[in-house]
């Protein structure tokens, strides 16, 4: 059975990520952040302490284990490794007691149930976005943290060689992704979902009513 797995404290960026794509309605979109994004963040007593220098050593070597056991001909390669990546850096932000092997199975399946959270909600609901916007997420978010970047961007990006825009262009560019496309799927979810007995109709209730639906979806797929 497949399992979403929490990834909390490496992408911190992504709670401003999500309150900004709405000022309108602030609690909804922090809502979403923590139910229905791709990596989901955790503050308080959890909050990971580690510095830019461990996140540029533990991403060095996730990527080293990562191209050392991966064909180089693997479908998706490059992909699944984003979030081998961000799974290898969860495993040491909270001493979680993941195998290697595990890690891989994760990163595979994420890959898998991302795509298809995102296939669904063109086939089902004609809900698509385009590159223009996802560009213009991803630059919002870098002007939010141009000031004030988490040491997980800074040392991630040094890792990769990558510039801090380069980094939340390309490699966490599905995360903007995700993004823009909830906010046009919101409401028709809640178009949709309206007539539910449920004490909140809010973006917690439909990112599960989604997740569902996306779920069934990967079954009758055999994916």
């Amino acid at each position: 059975m497949f399992k979403i797995y929490v990834l909390p404290a490496l992408c911190t960026f992504c709670l401003l990520f999500f309150v900004s794509c709405n000022d309108s309605n602030s609690e909804s979109s922090q809502v979403v952040s923590e139910e229905s994004n791709p990596v989901e963040i955790i503050f308080g007593e959890n909050y990971s302490n580690l510095t830019s220098e461990d996140y540029e050593e533990l991403t060095a070597h996730a990527i080293d284990v990562y191209e050392e056991e991966t064909s180089v001909f693997k479908p998706d390669r490059e992909n699944i490794k984003k979030w081998f990546v961000r799974y290898y850096i969860q495993k040491y932000e909270y001493n979680e007691d993941w195998s290697e092997e595990e890690m891989f199975q994760m990163a595979e399946e994420r890959f898998e149930y991302e795509q298809a959270w995102i296939n669904y909600a063109e086939e089902q609901y004609s809900v698509s976005v385009s590159d223009e916007e996802v560009d213009s997420q991803a630059r919002y978010n870098l002007e939010i943290y141009q000031n004030n970047l988490p040491p997980s961007i800074r040392g991630m990006s040094e890792a990769m060689d990558l510039s801090v825009e380069e980094f939340m262009i390309e490699f966490d560019r599905d995360h903007a992704k995700r993004t823009v496309l909830w906010e046009t799927l919101e409401p028709v979810l809640l178009q949709k979902y309206e007539e539910e007995d449920a004490r909140r109709l809010d973006s917690v209730y439909l990112g599960q009513k989604y997740k569902q639906e996306v779920e069934s979806y990967m079954e009758d797929s055999n994916i």
